[in-house]
């Protein structure tokens, strides 16, 4: 008998105070062109045709979008708080930067990281929503065993990102400099920088939006980091 796959998504996603088809009244402020990571509304409900099969197998690049969006998310959230505590007068006499074609104001590109902040966050929202819409028919479920057990590890991570997406981001890019900077690092430090690294590394290769040149040099990576780590073990 196959695993009903809401049961296995819920296994590994948090409960969302927002359900798929939940009537909200939300400002429109698409209409603002400095406000375009904030959409129209959408509509209160979904028509949908009851003839329609939701076949879960279709549900693993859901779940691969929703974490490397939620990547996504905190890596913006952290350039948007770094590039923020940069005081204007200390990088720039005009209020600008950039040159030759790509200048920007400060104040606009403050703006511009926002609302990514915001798209994303609506979209990583949404697709949280459909993964946990009740419409998911286990009836028709024809995931292999491999492919469920893929998309749990997939939602685990994403349930992990998705706690702090910004807090997850910056121990990413933290880890990253440390390999090559900053003061000496215990063995157990060690382990756990490549133990992250390798994960990452994996989350990509799973992706399926890499090219075959791409998938050659990560294959290198992996097998250096896990050779890496069966060294400081």
């Amino acid at each position: 008998m196959s695993a009903d796959p809401n049961r296995v998504l819920a296994a590994y996603l948090a409960r969302h105070p927002k359900v798929a088809g939940e009537v909200r009244f939300v400002k429109d402020r698409s209409g603002d062109k400095s406000e375009w990571g904030w959409g129209p509304p959408g509509p209160a409900e979904r028509d949908i045709d009851e003839q329609f099969v939701f076949n879960a197998k279709h549900l693993k690049p859901l779940a691969l979008t929703l974490r490397s969006s939620l990547m996504a998310l905190g890596h913006v959230a952290s350039a948007y708080t770094r590039f923020t505590k940069i005081k204007s007068s200390n990088v720039s006499p005009d209020g600008n930067l950039g040159g030759k074609g790509y200048i920007q104001k400060i104040s606009d590109m403050r703006r511009q990281l926002v609302n990514c902040v915001e798209a994303l966050s609506s979209l990583t929202d949404t697709i949280y929503d459909e993964l946990n819409a009740p419409h998911w028919n286990p009836a028709e479920d024809t995931m292999t065993p491999r492919d469920r057990e893929e998309v749990k590890e997939i939602v685990q991570e994403a349930e992990e990102i998705k706690e702090d997406p910004e807090a997850w981001a910056q121990e990413e890019e933290g880890s990253t400099l440390s390999m090559t900077t900053g003061p000496r690092k215990t063995a157990s430090d060690k382990r756990a920088q490549v133990t992250r690294s390798l994960r990452f590394l994996r989350a990509a290769a799973t992706s399926g939006h890499l090219s075959p040149e791409q998938m050659q040099r990560l294959a290198r990576d992996l097998a250096l980091i896990e050779r890496n780590l069966v060294e400081q073990q």
